[in-house]
């Protein structure tokens, strides 16, 4: 079943925002990429996971296939004379942290996104049955995934309850997100991950959503609160130009694919590990972490809930794909 259009034309530019892998422009060969990331940070642990990904990829492929990845960068936009993406201007490997990805598709996790880790991993994978075929359409091959621990609230403005929310500017990455932000009173600002740390520093924006093994320890010396109210998960998706992935050998694709899927579920575990013992390092060198009140959850989720009602209504070509994920988290 095909996607909604304005769907389909959002996950792809979620995805570019994030990381792609680019091939080198002008090679005779498809064995060149150069990566690029929307992570400014070589130390966090999801770069970190890339580029054990990509030297694992190397040493499997004896060389054959080279890849450079490059901080706090994006893929061009599609040239304007070409109605697809070519392989020497988009050969991607892409990794979005989408908060949307679990919770818009399942429209019915609510703001916590509450289910278990294994069924939203079963949520997922559903999901990439219907995200595969349109990326197909596209010209890109959606390869895997990882996911991110609970993408929460931090800010350098007191942030201790629902009501601390309302008035604060909030970075978000997705409508979605943004969405959400509004219904709590907050106000939504949309700013690239290398723009983040400058915005806080000079009052852009007060706060941000994001796990503590995400960016919350990297902008720790910029934030004075972490309110642990999930709006969603965030997962990233790794994808490449299907002219590129083609030319490749069926033994490189097949040993491609084998570590893309060992490199992300390690880069899941890693993060959901360090997520816990990062929040308390926090807590312990002076950050304010606060739970969310009973009362608190309740109520974010009563907000929340028609506005995703809404989202599933609108969409019916999405209502297949939407009740499998909702079956599949149990929802």
């Amino acid at each position: 079943m095909a996607l909604p259009a304005p769907f389909a034309r959002r996950a792809g530019a979620a995805c570019l925002a994030v990381a792609a892998l680019l091939a080198t422009a002008g090679a005779a060969a498809a064995d060149n990429w150069r990566a690029y990331t929307y992570n400014a940070v070589a130390t966090v642990t999801a770069v970190k996971g890339l580029n054990a990904m990509i030297e694992d990829v190397q040493k499997a492929t004896q060389g054959q296939l080279q890849i450079r990845l490059n901080l706090a960068a994006r893929c061009r936009s599609r040239p304007p004379t070409s109605r697809r993406p070519s392989a020497t201007t988009w050969c991607r490997w892409a990794t979005t942290p989408s908060s949307w990805a679990a919770c818009r598709w399942a429209a019915s996790c609510g703001c916590r996104c509450s289910c278990p880790a294994r069924r939203l991993r079963e949520g997922l994978d559903v999901q990439s049955e219907y995200l595969r075929p349109e990326f197909a359409k596209r010209n890109i091959v959606l390869l895997g995934r990882y996911i991110f621990p609970e993408n929460v609230f931090w800010s350098k403005k007191k942030m201790t309850s629902l009501a601390d929310i309302a008035g604060q500017k909030i970075r978000v990455v997705s409508p979605e997100q943004a969405e959400f932000i509004k219904l709590l009173g907050g106000i939504p600002v949309t700013l690239g991950t290398s723009e983040v740390a400058a915005g806080l520093d000079r009052g852009v924006i007060d706060g941000a959503l994001t796990a503590s093994s995400g960016y919350g320890y990297v902008w720790r010396d910029l934030l004075k609160y972490s309110y642990r109210l999930n709006v969603s998960f965030v997962d990233s998706l790794i994808m490449v130009n299907k002219d590129a992935w083609d030319k490749l050998t069926p033994d490189t694709r097949a040993k491609v694919q084998a570590l893309v899927n060992e490199h992300t579920a390690k880069m899941t575990a890693a993060m959901l590990a360090e997520d816990k013992d990062l929040t308390a390092k926090l807590a312990a060198g002076g950050m304010v972490v606060t739970e969310p009140s009973a009362a608190d959850l309740a109520e974010a989720e009563r907000r929340i809930t028609p506005y995703w009602k809404e989202w599933g209504e609108k969409r019916p070509a999405a209502r297949e794909a939407l009740q499998k994920v909702r079956t599949a988290v149990g929802r």
